[in-house]
């Protein structure tokens, strides 16, 4: 018995000691071995692409794409499973600003790909070469590259394929790129179907140190959920509510603003003016004349047109081929624009300011912003308008946050939910008739 008891006591004690001289720790992920063959690039994402597709089946019904059937998760699941696809596992994809883009999808086995592939080299407009161990497969017409490896199948579009594969596939230096490991430490969403990351030059260019994007299913459009990091922090808030300007239906580019500057310190007002300094310097425009009077609201418009009826003066021949002044009406089409924003001291000064330095002009008791149309001017006690339409936009109380900017004959809408210190919460719509038009074959 005390033999049996003195055995247990020593064997606590030499746990012990293991325990102090290693402790245990919490087990480790390993990394998987796609992971670091991923090209780093300006955009990367990772798609559970069944479940999107399944997440999807409403919006495709809505829509009504004429392929929806071939897009189902199970359709695609039999399919993958005949190549030897493994779709049930993380898709990865990655994009460039200068346009190539790609993916990596995990295998379950290379053998039936590879037989699939090897049919595929047999048309005319597809040619293989070997490099290394792989053989690469090009389809010239559509600019295309793909190969293999035992547990991966790696599709690239672009220009740019031997630079991707030699800095990121045949590289002896295994390891997760600096843009991948940003989008695996996401702890924003971590249950979404397709998350994108971002740290581009672009985004830092405008002050934005990084950006995640998460898909939301809606019917109406490829809704993205949007979380954006900006390089300083700046501690304000957006207000609920405010006063704005009634746009027209269509109108192009909206902005609707409504941010809470009364509780600006001063530090966050340097901060502002220094941002927004930077992105005018083309034209010196006077931020920080405009902060001292802002009151928050800010409201523009443009887009879609103005019918204006005008008188003129024509010089006719009359029967005696005498000539003489004839008053006629015309009508003419005036592009439409407004500018809105709320003061909290009266604003004159903040307006002739902008005529000396030729930012604005006026013409006939018109105003002109730089190439702007003409444009009607409206102050009063608490708000400035500058509009074009003949009589001035109906002002009302707006619950939004939002932005609608055309870009590349592309509608996106872009919602503020929240923004607070370094972090803004929103939200980003792509119209589905803009997809689809993409995809002709949908």
């Amino acid at each position: 018995m005390y033999k049996k008891l003195a055995f247990i006591v020593l064997l606590g004690f030499l746990l012990g000691i293991l325990l102090y001289l290693k402790p245990f720790e919490p087990p480790k992920t390993p990394i998987s071995i796609i992971e670091t063959f991923l090209p780093d690039a300006d955009i990367v994402g990772e798609v559970s692409l069944l479940e999107l597709l399944t997440e999807s089946t409403d919006l495709m019904l809505f829509n009504q794409i004429s392929q929806r059937q071939f897009l189902t998760s199970e359709f695609v699941l039999s399919l993958a499973k005949n190549y030897g696809l493994d779709v049930q596992s993380s898709v990865y994809v990655f994009a460039n600003e200068r346009g190539d883009l790609g993916g990596l999808i995990p295998l379950f086995t290379s053998q039936k790909l590879k037989s699939a592939l090897d049919r595929i080299s047999l048309e005319k407009q597809v040619s293989d070469t070997l490099i290394g161990q792989d053989r690469i497969y090009h389809l010239s017409d559509y600019k295309l590259h793909l190969f293999h490896r035992d547990n991966f199948l790696f599709i690239y579009y672009g220009d740019f394929f031997n630079e991707i594969y030699h800095d990121f596939v045949a590289t002896k230096n295994r390891s997760i790129g600096p843009m991948w490991k940003g989008l695996f430490a996401n702890d924003i969403y971590r249950n979404e179907n397709f998350v994108l990351y971002s740290e581009c030059n672009s985004l830092k260019k405008i002050g934005i140190d990084h950006a995640f994007l998460a898909h939301d299913s809606d019917s109406s459009g490829f809704h993205l959920k949007s979380y954006l990091t900006i390089n300083d922090s700046i501690p304000f808030f957006v207000n609920d509510s405010g006063q704005a300007i009634k746009f027209s239906d269509r109108s192009k580019r909206t902005i609707d603003l409504h941010l809470n500057s009364k509780d600006f310190s001063t530090k966050t007002k340097d901060i502002f003016v220094q941002k927004l300094s930077t992105l005018t310097s083309k034209i010196s425009f006077p931020v920080s004349d405009f902060f001292e009077i802002w009151d928050g609201d800010f409201c523009f418009e443009e887009g879609g047109y103005y019918l204006v009826k005008e008188k003129y003066i024509e010089t006719e021949l009359d029967d005696n081929f005498e000539p003489t002044q004839i008053e006629k009406t015309r009508y003419k089409n005036v592009p439409r624009y407004s500018l809105m924003f709320t003061v909290k001291s009266p604003a004159e000064g903040f307006i002739q300011k902008l005529l000396a330095k030729g930012i604005l002009t006026e013409e006939e008791g018109q105003y002109r912003f730089l190439f702007s149309p003409q444009l009607k001017l409206k102050i009063e006690e608490d708000r400035v308008v500058f509009y074009s339409t003949k009589n001035a936009p109906r002002a009302y109380v707006s619950y939004n946050n939002s932005i609608q900017w055309s870009f590349n004959d592309t509608e996106l809408s872009f919602q503020v939910d929240s923004l607070k210190s370094k972090k803004v919460y929103g939200s980003l719509e792509i119209p589905m008739k803009k997809i689809l038009e993409s995809i002709e074959f949908l």
